[in-house]
């Protein structure tokens, strides 16, 4: 039980930090000269599929690797059951951890997202956040975790992604 609670809390805490962090606005344009440095190639920043999907960092903690990105939950996006279809919802998390990964870490790309689908989005969740931080980095290989939840630290989904640095 202390487990749960613990969980609670640290929900909580994110969703503090991301009522904290919407009043302090992030400079998105001094993160993408961040991203762009080191790389050799011109970055598209943001990304194309970043902006369709409304996409905005609300959040980023240089000291902790982590990243907190918001994003609209809209009527195009449900498949057959009126929920959130599952490969935007992985999207969504690619989304958080790509700009992190660029923040993070030389240039790196994604090999492989694990996710656990936990609860259906709907359209009554009118936006979801997806927190996403850098837990190991072993050589070439980044190991993130994200987690979807809404705006009262509710988890949707949780995920594993690996990144291979080239």
């Amino acid at each position: 039980m202390s487990t749960k609670r613990g969980n609670i809390f640290l929900y909580s805490t994110v969703i503090l930090e991301m009522e904290i962090n919407v009043k302090n606005k992030i400079d998105v344009e001094k993160l993408y000269k961040k991203m762009q440095e080191g790389n050799e190639q011109s970055l598209i920043l943001p990304p194309p599929s970043f902006s369709m999907m409304q996409c905005e960092i609300i959040d980023y903690q240089e000291t902790e690797k982590s990243i907190i990105v918001k994003i609209p939950v809209l009527e195009n996006w449900v498949n057959p059951y009126n929920t959130m279809q599952g490969g935007l919802i992985e999207a969504a998390i690619d989304h958080a951890v790509g700009p992190l990964s660029l923040l993070s870490a030389p240039v790196n790309m994604t090999r492989s997202i694990e996710t656990k689908f936990i609860k259906a989005i709907t359209l009554d969740t009118k936006y979801i956040y997806v927190h996403a931080r850098l837990s190991e980095e072993r050589k070439k290989r980044l190991t993130f975790e994200a987690n979807v939840q809404n705006d009262n630290g509710e988890v949707f989904t949780k995920s594993k992604v690996i990144n291979f640095i080239i």
